[in-house]
């Protein structure tokens, strides 16, 4: 039976950490190794339920941290799986059930851990003990300790591990009550798989997607091969938001298949007091203490702080993606990632005087990266927001619009009695957005939309002109432009034969 190890960061959730442990102790898959790192909880209650649970459950240990933010403690997870940590035991003697307290043995510690605790029933007698190490596991799943799990999430997701580095799922969205963000339905699954009908898709598949969409975020929807998360040396970036956009390209644009799961095992919790990507993330502090007290010398609003502090993290991804960039052969981070990532600096402008952390060489530099791949043009950094994408462009055509028109209305007798007047509309309202479109890039040539081939999704969109709605619609455009010659009259017979290979 594969083994799977677990890591949750835990950081002043004593509200919710009872349901998200115990959706992991009741999972229907049992072989876990769970892993629970105390990130300096400054509340009554969080170190203590952990300890509870740690006491109860031998699969359980807890590490007890200084604050670093959420990535310091996804990667003492990591590093407690990568066998990198050596233990000095502090209890000298073993009592049943009791918490047995280790302290690192290595001569670094970078995240200044204080203690580490393991239940006394875990060790058979003192010998195992003093030679505890960390438990071999075949795949690592990250669960942040406000969120729970569906009782079959583990269930569902080792099965389809054979052959992938990762399964990817979706998630259910649980609204706080005193939560002001606009509910949705939208996450990064369905973003991402819309319309996908396989279970299994290859990286440049994802990497395809991401050309359009620009963004992505990953840590706690999905199932990880740990051996290829070691061998890749995939970490968290310490210190920053938005830590799970680096992590996620890394993890998915290095491996080769990923499977699909298309359920929602996961609860995700949303409040408006916390802070994500998208806003509304609970467990993660606000700003790291490490730099509240520096930034507090520069900014009087906790939110010019919060802003500030974000585009640093954005900078030191920047930074990072640049010096990953030298052992990538396929040039997919610089590219693709260093792109994206500078778009959310290079729109921009810092004080030099509020600038204590330095990040305006960053802002310089993506404006330089943003200038460089736009007169570029293959990978169209910006085309969701500004360009669209190709089968967008492909479904804007009048020909598609006027096939959609005849499809759409042939379903109805009063549709079809009114057909020319909806064929006109849409006709005269092409011609009105059309008209648009040409004032605006005489105002400012460099919204003209590129050539279509030089879209990412060029070649899957070429799919969307054998549709029947686009043959249908050429053929009707045709047909007026030979009417002199009968060419309306021909179109009934065209559509027909249209209509039967389709």
């Amino acid at each position: 039976m594969k083994t799977v190890g677990v890591v949750i960061p835990i950081y002043n959730v004593e509200k919710y950490l009872r349901e998200c442990l115990d959706s992991v102790v009741n999972q229907t898959y049992k072989n876990l190794q769970v892993v629970l790192v105390n990130d300096g909880s400054t509340d009554e209650n969080s170190l203590n339920i952990a300890k509870e649970y740690t006491l109860k459950d031998e699969r359980f240990i807890l590490f007890d941290k200084e604050n670093g933010g959420q990535s310091t403690a996804r990667n003492v997870g990591i590093e407690f799986f990568s066998k990198e940590y050596d233990f000095k035991n502090i209890t000298q003697e073993l009592k049943e059930n009791s918490l047995v307290e280790f302290k690192l043995d290595n001569e670094d510690n970078p995240y200044n851990i204080y203690k580490i605790y393991k239940s006394s029933n875990f060790f058979k007698n003192k010998d195992e003990l003093l030679n505890f190490k960390a438990p071999d596991i075949d795949y690592i799943i990250f669960l942040d300790s406000d969120d729970y799990w569906e009782l079959n999430c583990i269930e569902e997701c080792v099965p389809r591990m054979d052959g992938v580095e990762v399964v990817w799922f979706d998630y259910n969205k649980i609204y706080e009550k005193d939560c002001l963000e606009k509910k949705d339905e939208w996450t990064w699954f369905n973003c991402y798989n819309m319309g996908i009908k396989k279970d299994i898709i290859i990286s440049d598949e994802w990497l395809d997607k991401y050309c359009n969409i620009q963004t992505f975020a990953f840590v706690w929807s999905g199932m990880i091969a740990f051996n290829y998360l070691s061998n890749q040396k995939i970490k968290f970036l310490d210190y920053i938001f938005h830590q799970d956009v680096y992590f996620g390209f890394m993890v998915f644009f290095k491996s080769n298949k990923i499977s699909l799961l298309n359920k929602k095992i996961i609860n995700y919790r949303i409040r408006s007091n916390a802070t994500t990507l998208r806003q509304g993330k609970i467990g993660e502090q606000i700003i790291l203490p490490k730099y509240l007290d520096f930034l507090s010398k520069f900014y009087n609003k906790n939110e010019d702080a919060k802003k500030y502090y974000s585009l640093f993290s954005w900078s030191k991804m920047v930074e990072k993606a640049i010096e990953d960039s030298f052992y990538d052969e396929k040039n997919i981070i610089i590219n693709y990632f260093l792109p994206s990532l500078c778009m959310q600096l290079f729109q921009k402008d810092i004080n030099k005087n509020l600038d204590p952390l330095n990040i305006g060489i960053y802002i310089n530099f993506s404006k330089v990266i943003f200038k460089m791949f736009r007169l570029k043009h293959q990978n169209i950094i910006f085309n969701t927001n500004l360009y669209g994408t190709a089968k967008q462009r492909i479904q804007n055509q009048l020909c598609y619009k006027l096939g959609q028109t005849m499809i759409i209305n042939s379903k109805s007798i009063i549709g079809i009695l009114f057909m020319p007047i909806y064929l006109l509309s849409t006709f005269l309202n092409y011609k009105q957005d059309q008209k648009i479109y040409h004032q605006k890039i005489k105002k400012d040539p460099t919204l003209k939309l590129p050539p279509l081939e030089n879209y990412p999704d060029y070649q899957e969109a070429l799919k969307y002109k054998e549709h029947l709605s686009y043959k249908l619609g050429k053929i009707l455009l045709e047909s007026f432009k030979t009417w002199h010659k009968g060419g309306l009259f021909k179109f009934p017979f065209l559509a027909k034969g249209v209509k039967k290979y389709a």
